[in-house]
């Protein structure tokens, strides 16, 4: 599928943009200079090679700084031109291919993406406290105006949510999917590369780093201490009660994702 000529991007790891283009190209250029001949007359005789008619000329110099879309443009152009090397794949059907891809291949595949609300509600705590800072004002006003109180969470239930978000910090996740019935991909962003609400009709650029075969569960949110634990320990750290909020089931792809847009 071709780039866009101008993509917008939802997400973009710049870091790792670098790195993958300074391996592909053996390096990484961060700008070029851009001269003009112009003759006294205005014309650009720089396409002439000089000055027409023993005109005067003067000399213009520009400094052109790369933007990361040029380099990513750049990246997926050199990647499709030599796919085998770079074990890259540009992926129409993922419920057909998924059986041929493995860990470590570059996949660049279009589907539907969000962030699972429960998934949004913990990566933002700032957020969820002020939710939970206007339920606890509006319920006594509630009962002050003799509205019913169903639905709104008591005192003890708010106070369970902000001590589980204590406890409970996650990444900021993406699940996508080309079909409700197929497989899906997931990864998790940084922060800092979060340019625009991940969500919608989407490009995804990213490197495979797990397969999931069918029924293996894949937990969405972090767990407090993972990077103390070797991989048994996490799996019997994993939450008990698996749901669709929190859990993704295979088949699925979980990838380190370099760039989502439109």
């Amino acid at each position: 599928m071709p780039i866009p000529s101008l993509p917008r991007f939802l997400y973009l790891d710049e870091r790792g943009l670098g790195e993958y283009l300074s391996v592909v190209e053996e390096g990484l250029s961060d700008e070029s200079k851009k001269r003009r001949l112009l003759s006294a007359s205005g014309v650009d005789s720089s396409t002439f090679g000089e000055a027409m008619g023993g005109e005067s000329s003067s000399e213009e110099e520009r400094i052109v700084r790369e933007t990361a879309s040029q380099r990513f443009i750049r990246l997926v152009t050199a990647l499709d031109s030599a796919a085998s090397r770079w074990r890259y794949r540009d992926i129409t059907d993922l419920g057909e291919s998924i059986d041929e891809l493995g860990v470590m291949d570059l996949v660049h595949v279009q589907c539907e993406v969000e962030v699972p609300p429960f998934v949004q509600m913990f990566s933002q705590p700032d957020q969820l406290d002020g939710m939970l800072d206007m339920l606890e004002a509006l319920r006594p006003m509630a009962s002050m105006m003799g509205e019913n109180l169903d639905g709104i969470p008591g005192e003890n239930e708010t106070n369970a949510i902000r001590d589980f978000s204590k406890a409970i910090k996650s990444d900021v996740v993406v699940v996508g999917d080309q079909d409700d019935d197929g497989p899906k991909i997931t990864g998790k962003l940084n922060k800092e590369y979060i340019r625009d609400a991940i969500e919608g009709e989407v490009f995804v650029l990213g490197k495979v780093s797990k397969k999931l075969k069918e029924g293996e569960s894949h937990s969405l949110l972090a767990i407090p201490g993972a990077s103390l634990m070797n991989r048994k320990q996490r799996r019997q750290a994993a939450p008990q009660q698996q749901t669709d909020e929190n859990t993704l089931v295979g088949p699925a792809l979980t990838l380190d994702i370099l760039a989502i847009y439109r």
